[in-house]
């Protein structure tokens, strides 16, 4: 069929047909005879959080891509051939660039651009129309092959969209001014061009991710939620996030619509295979960590012990080293919890600074080497949540705090935690039991970003049960419930989530008998409760995973895995299970058969294939009719 016939069907809003004829078409026009072993190219600077492009591909599991700059004297038509996928962060380009992208995707290649510039507008079948909506939303379109099994509901971005006129191709998401207000604009267009495909996010992606996650930047070490004390709860204030949506995820679920434009474009070359967000193939995971202030050993030891007694792990914050014994440690160490620090700046809560934030951690690592033998904080949270939103030299900065942290080699951070208790904003974090959520918009563990833009190797945690929330309430089943909404809807609705419990010891007079119920809960759902330590651990070990060497010939998938970093549990793979018409029949893991389970996840199906980290694998899938 020829790319004019494609381009009428295009017009017409039959978009049945339009999955049925292109995608089952379009792989046989792509000119090269080999496909590149990299997949994807993302072209991005840290302006504008387009680094942060590469953050969420690891979430979404995609290991098998390059960073580049459009800038740099290699980028021609030669070397964008090599890639069967350009990934272009919000950037202004040059009528010289714009025509070589242009005419990569005409020849074949295949092109994600987040509010791409201008210059594009005709690729993406679009024409530009005055006027932004800033801080709006989107609502998927769950009738087209992108959309499909994603959530139809409207979701909050942050910052700045441009408005235009779809002339052609398919509107996978639709511009909305307001939660109530009615679709008039495309907010992700989805377009054939000559013989590739384009796809358009009209606004920023990632730096939608990173301010959803991380909070208002332009509220950065101010005093805004009426508690007294900075955190990062402050962040969150004035409506900066519709509340109504904690219990769907709705960052997450914008990542998906990337995934879904990305395995969608990926049926003119070839599968490609991506990580499972959870440890083994499990669809939630939980972590539990305990704030040890103002307590001595033979206090711990009761909940330590029920703890343990459910097969459960727990991570203790120690604040001062002397009411606690390095032999209690190690006893307890040795059973596998976590002992780490609680450091404590709350004599400077209500203006926090670097230097003195800083000499803080300094201090207190010292005290638990010397103490305990701990060489150092591998994750952490700080007394009353303090978080100082500025560097040395006082520059504002919202993740001012994760950069301190990066900088003594902690790895994942707790301080963002659901606690609005006493704010004149009221719930101002949203509601509180069964259907509280994740007020962060995601239930993954991503790594922070800079005010610069630049990516901080520290994973951000939400502290998302914490017990002071529902004990100040006397509320031991809004505490339970809370727990049980985040897993119900993790294992049951595809909303998935990480679930950080907090239970403090001096606090146990009131957590001990909702915790033991969420321990028995996990224990019945199959889902393990773990350090913060060991989760830190998997994610290290996930992100030092690469799927490489990606080739597809006769039917046949072929591709390495490496692995670099040990831990005790599984890392899924997942591979499409149908491809063009065909299915997997057939996979075989260096050199044998092997086992695979279906799942459908998100719409989708894919084989699961789960492997011991720590080792290389060849992977060879057989597909057929």
């Amino acid at each position: 069929m020829s790319t004019v016939k494609m381009k009428n069907l295009l017009c017409k809003k039959n978009l049945e047909w339009i999955a049925i004829i292109f995608f089952s078409t379009l792989s046989l026009q792509c000119s090269r005879d080999a496909d590149p072993s990299t997949p994807i190219l993302v072209l991005a600077t840290n302006s504008d959080y387009g680094s942060y492009t590469c953050e969420i591909l690891k979430a979404e599991g995609f290991t098998s891509f390059a960073w580049d700059s459009i800038t740099g004297s290699h980028f021609n038509e030669a070397y964008l051939k090599s890639f069967d996928m350009v990934i272009l962060a919000e950037t202004a380009l040059t009528t010289e660039q714009a025509a070589l992208l242009a005419g990569f995707v005409r020849n074949g290649g295949s092109l994600i651009a987040f509010r791409p510039d201008k210059k594009l507008s005709s690729m993406f079948g679009l024409s530009p129309l005055d006027g932004k909506i800033q801080d709006g939303y989107i609502s998927i379109q769950s009738n087209n092959e992108v959309g499909k099994g994603l959530l139809n509901e409207n979701l909050q971005f942050h910052g700045t969209a441009d408005l235009y006129a779809r002339v052609e191709g398919i509107e996978v998401a639709t511009l909305h001014e307001s939660d109530s207000g009615a679709g008039k604009f495309p907010g992700v267009v989805f377009n054939i061009h000559g013989n590739g495909v384009a796809m358009a996010f009209l606004y920023n992606l990632p730096k939608s991710i990173v301010y959803t996650r991380q909070g208002n930047y332009s509220h950065a070490g101010q005093e805004m939620d009426g508690i007294t004390g900075i955190r990062a709860m402050d962040l969150f204030t004035g409506g900066f996030v519709n509340t109504s949506k904690n219990t769907i995820n709705q960052a997450d679920e914008q990542m998906r619509i990337l995934t879904h434009g990305i395995e969608q474009m990926s049926l003119q070359n070839k599968p490609v295979p991506r990580l499972w967000y959870f440890p083994d193939s499990l669809k939630c995971l939980v972590t539990l960590n305990n704030d040890g202030e103002d307590s001595k050993e033979e206090e711990f030891n009761q909940q330590f012990q029920d703890v343990d007694s459910k097969g459960a792990k727990m991570t203790l914050y120690i604040k001062e080293v002397e009411l606690i014994s390095k032999s209690w440690t190690d006893k307890w160490a040795q059973r596998g919890f976590e002992i780490s620090g609680h450091p404590d700046d709350t004599r400077q809560a209500t203006h926090p600074d670097w230097i003195t934030m800083d000499s803080v951690y300094t201090a207190l690592e010292k005290e638990l080497k010397d103490a305990y033998g701990v060489s150092s904080m591998k994750t952490v949270t700080n007394h009353w949540f303090v978080w100082t939103g500025s560097h040395a030299d006082g520059t504002l900065d919202f993740s001012a705090q994760a950069k301190i942290e990066e900088k003594h080699g902690i790895g994942l951070d707790c301080n963002y935690a659901h606690y609005d208790n006493g704010s004149p904003h009221g719930h101002f974090l949203g509601p509180m039991g069964y259907d509280q959520g994740n007020y962060t918009g995601s239930g993954l563990s991503l790594k922070f970003a800079g005010a610069d833009g630049k990516i901080i190797n520290v994973y951000q945690q939400l502290n998302n049960v914490y017990d002071q929330q529902y004990m100040e309430h006397k509320d031991q089943d809004g505490y339970y419930n809370a727990f049980k909404g985040l897993m119900d809807r993790s294992l049951q609705n595809e909303v998935y989530s990480t679930i950080s419990v907090r239970a403090h010891n001096n606090e146990y007079f009131f957590s001990k008998v909702p915790l033991m119920k969420m321990l028995d809960y996990a224990n019945q759902q199959g889902v393990p409760v773990w350090t913060e330590l060991k989760y830190l651990e998997f994610l290290r070990a996930k992100e030092e995973t690469a799927i490489n060497d990606i080739t597809w010939r006769d039917n046949q998938l072929t591709y390495t895995l490496r692995s670099r970093l040990g831990h005790e549990n599984g890392i899924s793979c997942l591979i499409p299970y149908t491809f063009n018409s065909k299915k997997i029949v057939e996979v075989n893991l260096n050199g044998n058969p092997n086992n695979y389970s279906i799942r459908e996840i998100k719409g989708r199906s894919y084989a699961l294939v789960t492997i011991k980290p720590g080792a290389d694998y060849s992977f060879v899938i057989k597909y057929d009719n």
